[in-house]
């Protein structure tokens, strides 16, 4: 499957599940990227005691990530501060990551105008959930929402875009006068 659609397909999921369960979705990412982060510290912790003769080492790494992870899951009021801040500047690079590759394609192929404004729109919600995270209790999980939405189907509509010009035959290009140089 393509990277950029399944990319596409998560930051859609993402904005549907700000919209769908405000407040609460940010505690429950946290609690959901915790535990994310414990499961291959288990592993590797787990994998080193069964094993402890072929590895001399100790995962201190593994042991870093489990513990973050369990902070994570059991903390997660501390991090959404935290959060709140790295979403916006996710949404911010986004915006400008968007940007720059509209701005990269206009140089092979025409893009009309209106194809700017959503990610220019992704990034000042992300500008404005960066300067104002805490406004309004639920206002920067709806912003986030609608911004990932609008950042989805931007990048479906990229996706679209590209598969159409891939498609294009290419003409050969005549030759008509060569030479061969020694």
């Amino acid at each position: 499957m393509n990277v950029q659609l399944v990319r596409c397909i998560s930051v859609l999921l993402t904005g549907v599940l700000f919209l769908t369960l405000g407040d609460s979705a940010l505690s429950l990412l946290i609690t959901i990227v915790g535990i994310l982060f414990m499961i291959p510290g288990v592993v590797s912790l787990v994998t080193y005691f069964l094993h402890r003769d072929q590895h001399p080492m100790f995962p201190f790494a593994a042991l870093g990530s489990f513990l973050l992870g369990l902070w994570l899951a059991l903390s997660p009021a501390f991090f959404i501060s935290i959060f709140m801040y790295v979403l916006g500047g996710v949404l911010t690079a986004l915006g400008v990551y968007q940007l720059a590759m509209l701005l990269m394609s206009s140089r092979l192929l025409p893009v009309a105008w209106p194809l700017y404004l959503s990610p220019t729109l992704v990034l000042l919600l992300g500008l404005f959930v960066l300067f104002n995270p805490f406004e309004a209790a639920s206002l920067p999980f709806i912003i986030i929402g609608i911004g990932c939405i609008i950042s989805a189907f931007n990048d479906l509509v990229a996706i679209y875009r590209g598969s159409k010009s891939k498609k294009k035959p290419t003409t050969d290009i005549a030759i008509e006068d060569a030479e061969i140089v020694k």
